[in-house]
């Protein structure tokens, strides 16, 4: 019985499993007119997709040991171009949206990009 109260206080750890990367742009999910429709504005669309830039850019830098404190907006800017995702231009919205979702890969321990 003490096991499985403990079961229930104690949250479980997050584990997010990717593939390996292999040479390349790592794979995006679909674009924002994919997923909601013709009925986005032009706004939602930008806002999805700088996201989905974001996040894959940050997952690609954790993966490779870069740290949030280590990286300049040159480095930033850098990483999104080397990755060559089409339509992809670095901005200050899209250094800051990285930078807030390498925060979070490094401020978790729990969580464990493979």
């Amino acid at each position: 019985m003490l096991e499985s109260l403990l079961r229930t206080l104690i949250p479980p750890l997050i584990r997010l499993t990717g593939r390996r990367l292999i040479t390349g742009a790592p794979p995006l999910p679909p674009t924002a007119r994919d997923v909601f429709g013709p009925d986005l504005t032009a706004e939602q669309a930008i806002t999805y997709n700088r996201g989905r830039v974001a996040t894959a850019t940050a997952v690609a830098l954790y993966r490779s040991g870069q740290k949030l404190d280590e990286l300049s907006d040159d480095g930033l800017d850098t990483a999104v171009r080397a990755l060559r995702f089409p339509y992809s231009t670095p901005s200050t919205e899209t250094r800051a949206a990285i930078r807030a979702a390498l925060g979070v890969l490094e401020a978790d321990p729990s969580i464990a990009v493979i």
